[in-house]
């Protein structure tokens, strides 16, 4: 009886084990999913502004550049409004390309996530109140899969977006390099500094530490958020290096023709 007693409750323990593996992987597989309809429909909306509103923005363009020639140049109101006009459509097509450009990160497809972040880092250059410092040695980097590589790109956009609205800083480091056999992603501001797990006990406020953490689990890593001094924060993530990938898509939508430069230290 007592060895009927031990062989059941081992099998029971064994049985429950494997319902938690299955519903693990089960809860893995349905965030995988939902994550990649995300990024489809991002796809299908950077598509469909590049292909139907920015053709149509390029023709608006085209036909008052063709009417700025024919209006006679002494009407001056005429030709102030026109021009205008053509400022502010010009304007608009730079807007829809850089909404395109956030919503499918071309150069990352194509050249790969140090040139991204680059470049994001660059899009942020007109703000004269925050710097912005990009340190990787970008030839030790090697590609990652898509998955990988689009997962680590959004999460450092999280990380940096939430830097700059709540923190109250002037200064952002991101930090790329491998440490023993891990691809390591560091954030660090010099603001306020906050709580990660109060932030993420709440409804709303910590939806984007949430999301990470989300992301990460897709790709088997993980993140831990330090101080690094008497003020500021530091998101620290880590995932298992995978095998260099070699080919390298062509961009959805080819607005950037050359790779970044990359800041190296």
């Amino acid at each position: 009886m007592i060895a009927f007693v031990i062989y059941y409750q081992k099998r029971q323990l064994e049985q429950e084990k494997k319902l938690r593996d299955v519903e693990k992987t089960y809860q893995r597989m349905l965030l995988e999913t939902a994550l990649n309809s995300e990024e489809a429909e991002r796809r299908r909306i950077a598509q469909d502004l590049h292909d139907d509103i920015g053709t149509m923005l390029s023709l608006t363009k085209l036909s008052l550049n063709q009417l700025h020639k024919i209006v006679h140049k002494e009407e001056t109101r005429t030709e102030f409004t026109l021009n205008k006009a053509q400022s502010l459509v010009e304007e608009t097509i730079i807007h829809v390309r850089r909404i395109t450009r956030d919503l499918v990160p071309t150069t990352l497809e194509q050249f790969g996530l140090v040139a991204a972040i680059d470049e994001f880092i660059h899009r942020l250059g007109d703000n004269l109140a925050l710097t912005v410092h990009f340190h990787c040695d970008a030839d030790n980097i090697p590609r990652q899969s898509p998955k990988v590589e689009l997962a680590l790109y959004r999460i450092m956009q999280e990380l940096v977006n939430n830097a700059i609205k709540h923190s109250n800083c002037n200064e952002i480091e991101i930090d790329l390099h491998l440490d023993r056999g891990k691809l390591e992603l560091q954030v660090t501001d010099n603001g306020k500094g906050f709580d990660a797990q109060e932030i993420k006990m709440s409804d709303q406020a910590g939806l984007g530490l949430r999301n990470i953490e989300s992301r990460l689990s897709v790709i088997n890593g993980n993140v831990n958020y330090q101080t690094p001094g008497i003020r500021g924060s530091r998101a620290r993530v880590q995932i298992p290096v995978g095998p260099e990938r070699n080919t390298k898509p062509e961009p959805l939508h080819p607005f950037r023709k050359t790779p970044a430069g990359v800041t190296g230290t």
